[in-house]
């Protein structure tokens, strides 16, 4: 298969605010709120009133990829609510009051992975409930469960994300763990190689250095360009195996694994402690204080904001945007009274800027098209959408679009291209 040459495009990060910021710990918030239908409708292993201790399974996502959702603390089942989540959505959520002793289950204890063959690791991933914690939330054993051979575990450090540190903060106060959850993922995907994909600038530096010191045998560091989206996953194992793919990296011999469940992985296995935190990046011109704040799943984002001195005084809150995820890929959100969970990575808060001499009409530039990674018609498409032209919309291929915001970033008259390619995508989806 043929490697097609991908757009490099630099974008100004904005990683020194919360690199450079505060680190903060809240472990231990009044309640938590776990989705119960988010991607589908999930089944409910407790009963309000029921005892929960921390790792127990609660609720099941069952079918296809089908893994348990465990509580992140101790306590006791308080009832279903109505919350925000951070895709938009309002929607039915577990609430879980904590009792702050955090009593593990023992399921996880006293592991020893050197005496674990790769199935008995991926089992592991599988009751752990252990989901991908770059963005999309793919249950990490699906990826390690393959009978088709392994040349490399990549690991994605890349953050490609403006603004968002909470890998680099995750990684830089763990190194140790972040190399010892490589080993035992290279050991589950029956492969002697892990690749750590990282970028090479300045910033990174240190920790590049920090991590050298501690490879094991058949660890690498690759440096990628600092270009966006070299996060992509497709677009790292194409840089580093020099192999592609059509629709999974194992079709490349590659898997692919966030850095943040990399080092998740190693505090189960080393310390028993099933995954039920991470950093969230808290970043913006509209907060008193920049940083990342570690943090259990399911926690209210107004909590964690608190923690941050909350908002710059006189911030007018109709003109200050929201922001859950990154400013590329993420959503503006209508509150920020929503909650995390393992796919969070940031919490932006930014005021509106105001652009002088912007046309809203499409001036045919072609440049949305020339930056697009997967070689898409960003405007033909959102044309095809507003005129209701489905069929058109699927023959410009909507599917192949990676969501990474670059259209909407390069359009010199500020045109959102994403939000609507996102609505066709879903539609297309939609119609099966």
């Amino acid at each position: 298969m043929k490697i097609r040459k991908v757009p490099e495009t630099h974008i100004e990060g904005f990683k020194d605010l919360s690199i450079n910021g505060e680190t903060f710990e809240y472990l231990s918030p009044k309640n938590v709120y776990l989705p119960m239908q988010f991607p589908s409708p999930l089944k409910e292993l407790k009963s309000v009133g029921d005892k929960v201790l921390m790792g127990e399974a609660v609720l099941q996502r069952e079918g296809r990829f089908a893994i348990p959702v465990l509580s992140p603390v101790s306590g006791t089942i308080k009832g279903v609510v109505k919350r925000w989540h951070h895709s938009n959505k309002m929607m039915n959520m577990l609430e879980i009051e904590n009792d702050f002793k955090e009593t593990v289950v023992d399921d996880f204890k006293n592991l020893d992975p050197d005496k674990m063959d790769r199935h008995e690791l991926v089992e592991l991933m599988k009751s752990s409930g252990m989901v991908g914690m770059g963005g999309a939330g793919f249950p990490t054993y699906a990826k390690y469960e393959t009978d088709k051979p392994v040349e490399e575990v990549i690991i994605n450090f890349a953050e490609c994300e403006p603004y968002i540190t909470s890998d680099y903060t995750m990684v830089k106060l763990n190194p140790g763990l972040f190399i010892y959850g490589l080993k035992y993922l290279m050991k589950a995907a029956g492969t002697s190689k892990g690749v750590i994909a990282i970028k090479d600038k300045d910033i990174n530096k240190p920790i590049i250095e920090s991590l050298n010191k501690c490879l094991m045998d058949g660890m690498s560091i690759y440096l990628l360009h600092d270009v966006y989206p070299a996060g992509w996953e497709k677009y790292i194992v194409e840089k580093v195996t020099g192999r592609t793919y059509k629709t999974l990296p194992i079709e490349a011999s590659a898997i692919v694994s966030n850095a943040t469940t990399c080092v998740t992985f190693a505090k189960l296995l080393k310390y028993g402690l099933p995954p039920s935190e991470k950093y969230v990046t808290f970043v913006g011109d509209s907060i008193k204080t920049n940083g990342n704040v570690l943090c259990k799943f399911g926690t209210n984002v107004t909590e964690l904001l608190n923690i941050f001195g909350g908002l710059e005084e006189n911030t007018d809150r109709s003109h200050t945007n929201f922001i859950a995820g990154g400013v590329m890929t993420g959503g503006a959100m209508f509150t920020e009274d929503f909650v995390t969970s393992p796919t969070l990575g940031a919490v932006i808060v930014l005021r509106d800027k105001l652009y002088d001499k912007v046309t809203p009409h499409c001036l045919g530039c072609g440049t949305c098209a020339l930056h697009c990674p997967v070689h898409l018609s960003p405007y033909e498409i959102k044309r095809a959408m507003k005129t209701g032209n489905i069929e058109m919309v699927k023959e410009l291929e909507v599917n192949r679009c990676i969501q990474c915001g670059l259209c909407s970033y390069v359009c010199p008259s500020r045109i959102d291209l994403t939000t609507s390619i996102q609505m066709a995508k879903e539609l297309v989806r939609r119609m099966g």
